[in-house]
């Protein structure tokens, strides 16, 4: 009797699956463009539904197939209560035909599959055909699909759902009306859950239902499958604890402690805290895991105003995390965050996960800090400084003295040009973006090399508009237009000279 009992459960994700398209959350631009169609009559032959899995792809086309049947739709979506909904509810009905792709994709049971296509539907007026992880077919598979994609019978609807949309064929894609799944937003995930748990008689915190919903990544189904996990655990009365067993995730007190360790540099501290967590059968890869997601939190609570209400941490979590934003700076917490998400990636590669997550927590927990390594550097450079002035014969001066930043006139220069085209003068502004800009105490100095540009400035208000760009662009000193023209042979010798000082010996 028990395991009758046992076996007549069903799961909350199969149990709470939408029947319409209000039920459907998270996915309104797929939604309503679905219905316009249903309810203005303009039914597409193919459909292609991709997106992230648990987002509500097979769900709508379900409806969907059962909403283009039906006699009256309701809103545009199927009423339940007409003899075609009926028909269809019922698992040997011929007219809806769900084919998994994974387990039928050979090229042999597509033809099968088009050569029943004309057959017209027995029940409805449509007979829907929905490949399910479409991107599963063999090559030749898809390239049976083609044709019967391309010239369907009047009667036939494919609707293809796939979660890899880039392993379909180019050719498959174009003939297809194509709608992206996007991951449900968590507060619609929170509202579910709640939904189904008041439903259900099932208590549970704020704060477990948001790290349930937290849990599933914008999948409902995952998310839903967590909720049915805790609700066996917590028997009824669903808390944070609870929900922290169920997901194996570490204790946040422990998890606080060991990332207060990293940040300070107590290598000892933080192995000691990784060896008891192993001891206690903590998974590594999800210790590294809880590690990232708690550096994230502090980068958000350190450098977000309103961090309280975006990650809805307990009160004491929060208040740790807040302790630990105060006492290092953003770039030390990155730091430790890009450690970590690193180490991530390579446990996949390697089955001593905890060599791998000890040596990350080393790496982070020894990396060298810009406020200690600053003076040393300063130090460094000023030591060399001192000894290459000492072989060339020259005394530095006490202390290292960087050099005053100068002004890009360059770039000053380059946004005048901009401006110009701004304001109607494209060609004066391209004549004068080659000139070599120079900005002094007393003015702004423009060399003109080409004729042209020199004409063009020649002209009624242009040098005028260029002043007016110059003070946009920032700078408010005098224009100062200088000419240089082309060094004759002759005057080649003087220059030189003039450049490099008269001991300069041409032969």
């Amino acid at each position: 009797m028990i395991y009758n009992r046992a076996m007549a459960y069903t799961s909350l994700y199969r149990r709470y699956r939408p029947d319409t398209f209000r039920d459907v959350i998270g996915q309104d631009h797929v939604v309503r463009t679905l219905v316009n169609q249903i309810k203005s009559g303009n039914i597409g032959h193919a459909y292609l539904f991709t997106g992230t899995r648990g987002t509500g792809k097979t769900s709508v086309a379900k409806i969907f197939s059962r909403a283009v049947n039906c006699l009256s739709p309701e809103d545009g979506s199927p009423c339940g209560k007409c003899e075609v909904c009926r028909a269809l509810a019922e698992p040997s009905n011929f007219d809806i035909l769900e084919i998994d792709a994974a387990s039928n994709n050979s090229v042999d049971q597509i033809r099968e599959l088009t050569d029943k296509i004309n057959f017209p539907p027995t029940t409805g007026r449509f007979k829907v055909y929905i490949v399910d992880e479409v991107h599963m077919l063999s090559k030749s598979a898809h390239n049976a699909l083609l044709k019967t994609l391309e010239e369907p019978p009047e009667h036939a609807i494919f609707i293809l759902a796939t979660t890899e949309v880039h392993a379909i064929p180019a050719t498959i894609l174009s003939r297809c009306m194509r709608f992206d799944f996007r991951l449900v937003p968590l507060k619609k995930i929170e509202e579910r859950l709640r939904f189904i748990f008041d439903d259900n008689g099932v208590k549970c915190t704020d704060q477990a239902l948001r790290m349930i919903a937290s849990a599933g990544q914008g999948s409902v189904r995952d998310a839903l499958s967590v909720a049915d996990m805790c609700v066996s655990y917590c028997m009824g009365d669903i808390t944070y604890e609870g929900v922290l067993e169920v997901l194996g995730t570490s204790d946040p007190v422990r998890l606080t402690a060991l990332a207060d360790d990293i940040l300070a540099g107590n290598v000892d501290g933080a192995l000691t805290k990784i060896a008891e967590m192993s001891d206690l059968g903590k998974s590594m890869s999800v210790l590294a895991g809880d590690l990232a997601s708690l550096f994230r939190n502090a980068l958000y609570v350190k450098n977000c105003g309103n961090a309280a209400e975006l990650l809805a941490l307990p009160a004491e979590l929060f208040a740790a995390l807040k302790e630990i934003a105060g006492r290092y700076d953003t770039r030390r917490l990155l730091a430790a965050l890009r450690k970590m998400t690193e180490t991530e990636g390579e446990f996949r590669y390697s089955t001593q996960h905890r060599i791998l997550l000890e040596a990350a927590v080393i790496a982070a927990a020894t990396e060298p800090r810009a406020a200690e390594t600053g003076g040393a550097g300063i130090k460094e450079l000023e030591q060399r400084v001192a000894a290459l002035a000492k072989r060339v014969g020259a005394l530095p001066k006490q202390g290292f003295e960087p050099a005053p930043a100068k002004k890009d006139a360059g770039q000053v220069w380059r946004r005048v040009a901009s401006e110009l085209t701004r304001m109607g003068r494209r060609m004066l502004g391209i004549a004068l973006a080659e000139c070599r800009a120079e900005e002094k105490e007393e003015n702004f100095t423009v060399r003109v090399f080409s004729e042209s540009a020199m004409q063009m400035l020649g002209e009624p208000g242009a040098r005028a508009a260029v002043e007016e760009a110059l003070k946009a662009s920032g700078c408010t000193k005098p224009l100062v237009i200088e000419e240089e023209r082309k060094l004759d042979e002759k005057d080649v010798v003087p220059f030189l000279t003039d450049l490099f000082g008269k001991s300069l010996d041409i032969k």
